[in-house]
């Protein structure tokens, strides 16, 4: 079998299809109550990411989930008659290193959540993320921070009732 694909987008889909299953997983351990939106949102993006990664992997695919890679109305990118393009060999070196970053960012915020909690590491995820990666000023990253940490205070913890561990 010859794949048009490249192995980047493979990858990708992968990351997305595991990123949605431990969403759900998780979202299926919370209150009732709390459960009703990330759960449904975590099912929905499983099966819609792993349709992406069936289409991905088979190209005959495409044709009949046609709906997977047709572009929205509001796409920015611009569909041409001509001849497909082909798949580009893969992502250059540079982008690898910033998904690396992200993914960086993201492990420190998971180990920042066990270890200080869920309010308290969103708080400094949001400021750092904005300070350094955004390159915003720090009151600004600072005031991010406040508003993301206040909003996460009450809707979770005055609305639905939900602690933080």
């Amino acid at each position: 079998m010859k794949f048009t694909t490249s192995i980047d987008t493979i990858i990708v889909d992968l990351t997305l299809l595991a990123v949605f299953i431990v969403f759900a997983a998780v979202g299926g351990t919370y209150q009732p109550m709390a459960r009703e939106l990330p759960l449904p949102i975590a099912i929905a993006g499983c099966i819609l990411v792993f349709v992406l990664f069936l289409s991905d992997l088979f190209p005959r695919l495409r044709q009949v989930l046609g709906f997977v890679h047709r572009q929205g109305t509001g796409s920015s990118l611009s569909v041409s008659t001509a001849a497909p393009a082909r798949e580009t060999p893969g992502l250059p070196a540079r982008e690898w290193l910033r998904l690396l970053r992200w993914i960086c960012w993201l492990t420190a915020f998971a180990i920042g959540i066990q270890i200080i909690g869920y309010l308290a590491a969103s708080g400094v995820f949001v400021f750092l993320v904005t300070w350094l990666e955004g390159r915003m000023h720090r009151w600004q990253a600072l005031l991010s921070a406040i508003g993301t940490c206040a909003f996460f205070y009450i809707v979770f913890h005055l609305f639905l009732s939900v602690t933080f561990t």
